[in-house]
């Protein structure tokens, strides 16, 4: 049997749910229609949704229609909700966009078929409230063919499949010959968007609703689904109860409770959702939508079985606030509610600021914040506020340049060079390689290039995210014995940071598409306050009292100017807005200084490189890295590369042969010089005060080093763990030294971070979302005034940050050494005085 998933969007107060409700009251699923006013519309059943008259969150029917089973995804149609309404998109068969037949294309809806296409989801159109629109169906036509798209067909009229014949060269050929299309040929051209059919009628009467479940169960294809078990995660809710619960369409097999969908997560139920109602499933197919109990770690977006990650969205929130506590809250008590929150809805991006004390999060808008407030107090019982904080910029480049990135402290060795190309706007980023097998093992190019995409660049002007630009590898080189992958990280890193820094960059910020309707007479005020905020905008008369302005704006200007067009218009002007994307800035000096972003001061995103030098590194700034790399160009205007030739003494040689194990026989060793005895009295008097010695210690990477941890770890962490204290402890009592034995916990549920101190040794736990590296980072740059510090720990990727802030490094090895010999030292000394 054929199985259909329909979502319905639209431009809010287009009809939507409404729609819905006759859908399925034609289908015998209702015995009356609801209605939004009337607040017993089937799928608004949230007490905010049925308050503020607008869908919220997503939500899903289901019913049997003429041996087809159809679930209807209802998704918000406001702006302030468009992530919560991106993310259904990834599971649809297809799409019904919604038209109010009294506005025609509004703002929003240019964004939301914008996200169609992004998702490649084939599109019906159902243009609403036909009973009272004053345009007529041609006029609404010719709005959507200009607005939207040229191949929109109207599916009501007797040329209708002469019109889609012209959308496709292949149609046209089976038309000319048959005189009509097939039903396969129709529904294929459907699925990959060559036309888009368009309905009109009115929800509220039940006018052209039947035609359009017609429609779509004539042009939806029926999908053959692989046997093997596949599945993807679009949402992430809690029910009634506060049980988490997981989303998924299922793309692959069946799925079954007790049944493992990863090696760590098992379901407990399958839900089939109904609006508010549920039926517990014991087996689930290929193509249903269904909520699974008993899942905790999956992601939103995230794949299971065959199935990849979804597609980055396309829309994100622009504005920054930060939460508003009362004077008795802390913030990190919040966090429990935020990370649940952020698990629910990953837009928000919650972070919460060590240095400032700070909880920060991104939002599209009023509403969006109110909803989130009363959220926050349902679930904690804390009554919350929210401050603007920033809008949130983007950066790009105005011209090629290559970047270059070194990391080689002591026993570690990478070098890559990028060059970075500017795109035109809306492109985001893209990657291209263009390094040979025989220049550069393809491991390592592969690994570059995941490094390139797994890391949210920062520009050099603020610090804001990097985007339209193409990132080429151009060269890399490696050392047979000292690279390691993190190496590489390290220098990609350091190499795009380089190239921005030596480019000219763009700051980028998002600017509102809007169309402001409104009285001729108070033209004159609406265009004064538009040309202060720096709007482009056009004109245009659309009755004989009424004109109507469209045009774009940035956002930080544009805030709030909806109640100042109510208030200047005494209610008569309407306002409507949706984010057109990113355009560079009028006022770039201006904001990257009141910002005031110093890029060398990141300590997390370095702009220069390490190099290496008569056996240590040393830093070497992105304005001097050129001289010191050791790949080098033919022509500076070509991406051609060769490496640097260095000539290898004979002494050198013989030194390497001899370590190796080529020395046959004892050498005899030459007379010492007799030292040159110093005379106390003529040094000089004064004394230079030593630092204290502080050891911080990475515990999880000795425990998986020392020979004796690592078997007892593989069966008990915990044990490893406390012998590790343990053995730290006693060395910590011998050295009398301040040691800091720090675990990592980032990976740890609603972990908040602890210490405590046994003995003279200090030992941390670090907190949800903070590795032991960041830890240890903060702390070298906190203590170094303090102490002469030395960091125990085998991972290569903090060396920078230990050499930049003057520390040592001292290997895993080095330190089971020292640790073990000590403790046979202190027990041989007890056994002698017992």
């Amino acid at each position: 049997m054929k199985q259909v998933t329909v979502g319905i969007l639209a431009h809010v107060d287009a009809g939507k749910t409404t729609s819905i409700e006759s859908m399925l009251y034609i289908a015998g699923k209702l015995k009356k229609t609801g209605r939004v006013d009337h607040q017993d519309a089937f799928l608004d059943y949230d007490s905010q949704e049925r308050e503020r008259g607008i869908t919220i969150y997503s939500k899903q029917a289901f019913f049997h229609y003429k041996d087809t089973d159809i679930t209807i995804i209802d998704t918000p149609g406001h702006i302030d909700f468009s992530s919560e309404m991106e993310r259904s998109l990834q599971v649809l068969d297809l799409a019904v966009l919604l038209i109010n037949g009294q506005d025609g294309v509004q703002s929003h809806t240019k964004t939301i078929w914008e996200c169609l296409e992004h998702y490649h989801v084939p599109v019906l159109i159902f243009v609403n409230k036909m009973d009272i629109s004053y345009q007529s169906q041609a006029d609404l036509l010719q709005d959507l063919q200009t607005h939207l798209s040229s191949n929109i067909i109207d599916m009501t009229l007797d040329d209708a499949q002469e019109q889609i014949s012209l959308c496709d060269e292949a149609l046209l050929n089976e038309y000319l010959e048959n005189n009509t299309l097939s039903k396969d040929s129709l529904q294929i051209s459907f699925a990959k968007r060559t036309f888009f059919p368009v309905l009109f009628g009115s929800a509220l009467k039940n006018e052209g609703i039947d035609v359009l479940m017609d429609t779509i169960i004539d042009l939806s294809l029926e999908k053959e689904y692989p046997d093997e078990f596949g599945a993807r995660v679009f949402k992430i809710t809690k029910d009634e109860q506060g049980n988490r619960l997981t989303h998924i369409k299922i793309t692959g097999g069946s799925l079954k409770p007790k049944q493992m969908i990863t090696e760590t997560e098992k379901v407990d139920q399958i839900r089939l959702y109904n609006g508010q109602s549920y039926q517990l499933l014991t087996q689930a197919h290929a193509g249903m939508i269904v909520s699974l109990k008993g899942i905790e770690n999956l992601s939103i977006g995230q794949g299971l079985g065959f199935e990849k990650d979804s597609l980055a969205p396309s829309l994100s929130a622009y504005l920054n606030y930060r939460l508003l506590l009362p004077p008795d809250k802390k913030p990190i008590e919040m966090m429990p509610v935020c990370d649940q929150l952020m698990k629910e809805d990953p837009s928000l991006e919650i972070e919460y600021n060590e240095n400032t004390h700070q909880i920060s999060l991104r939002l599209m808008g009023e509403i969006q914040m109110e909803i989130l407030q009363k959220r926050i107090q349902e679930r904690s019982g804390v009554t919350v506020g929210f401050g603007l904080d920033h809008v949130l910029y983007k950066e790009t480049i105005a011209d090629s340049v290559i970047g270059m990135g070194h990391f080689e402290p002591l026993r570690h060795y990478a070098e890559v060079h990028v060059r970075l190309d500017p795109l035109p706007r809306g492109k985001g980023l893209q990657f291209e390689n263009e390094v040979k097998s025989d220049d550069l093992a393809l491991n390592w190019q592969r690994l570059i290039l995941g490094h390139l995409q797994e890391k949210v660049h920062r520009g050099v002007l603020t610090g804001s995210p990097i985007t339209d630009m193409k990132i080429t590898l151009i060269a890399g080189k490696s050392h047979l014995k000292h690279t390691e992958g993190g190496d590489f990280r390290q220098a990609t890193y350091r190499a795009v940071r380089q190239g921005l820094k030596m480019a000219q960059s763009i700051l980028l910020e998002p600017y509102y598409r809007f169309i402001l309707t409104l009285p001729s007479e108070r033209l004159s005020k609406a265009l004064y306050d538009l040309d202060l905020r720096k709007a482009k905008v056009e004109i245009k008369e659309v009755g004989s009292q009424q004109m109507e302005i469209t045009g774009i704006a940035p956002v930080r200007t544009m805030m709030n100017y909806q109640n100042e067009v109510i208030a200047y218009t005494k209610g008569l002007g309407k306002f409507s807005c949706a984010l057109d994307g990113y355009y560079p800035s009028e006022e770039q000096d201006k904001i990257v200084e009141e910002i005031g972003y110093d890029s060398e001061s990141d300590l997390r995103n370095p702009t220069g490189s390490v190099f290496c030098a008569h056996g240590s590194g040393f830093y070497v700034p992105y304005d001097e890295v050129q001289e010191y790399m050791h790949i080098q160009t033919k022509n500076q205007n070509t991406s051609s590369y060769q490496a640097v030739k260095h000539t290898v003494k004979e002494e050198e040689l013989k030194k390497v042969f001899n370590s190796l194990g080529g020395r046959n026989k004892k050498e005899e060793k030459k007379p010492r010089k007799p030292k040159k005895k110093i005379d106390f009295d003529t040094q000089p008097k004064e004394v230079v005060q030593r630092k204290e010695d502080c050891l911080i210690i990475d515990g999880y990477n000795m425990i998986y080093s020392w020979d004796n941890l690592k078997p007892l770890a593989a069966h008990n962490i915990e044990s490893a763990r406390d012998a590790l204290i343990d053995a730290i402890s006693n060395y910590q009592g011998y050295r009398q030294i301040k040691i800091l034995l720090v675990f990592d916990g980032y990976r740890v549920p609603n972990n908040y971070g602890s210490s405590y101190r046994q003995g003279g040794l200090d030992v941390i736990y670090t907190r949800t979302g903070q590795s032991a590296d960041q830890y240890i980072e903060r702390k070298v740059h906190e203590l170094k005034d303090k102490y002469r510090i030395t960091v125990a720990t085998s991972d290569g990727l903090i060396q920078n940050s230990i050499l930049a802030n003057g520390a040592r490094r001292m290997s895993s090895k080095e330190l089971e050494n020292q640790a073990l010999s000590i403790n046979k030292k202190a027990l041989h000394h007890l056994q002698q005085n017992h």
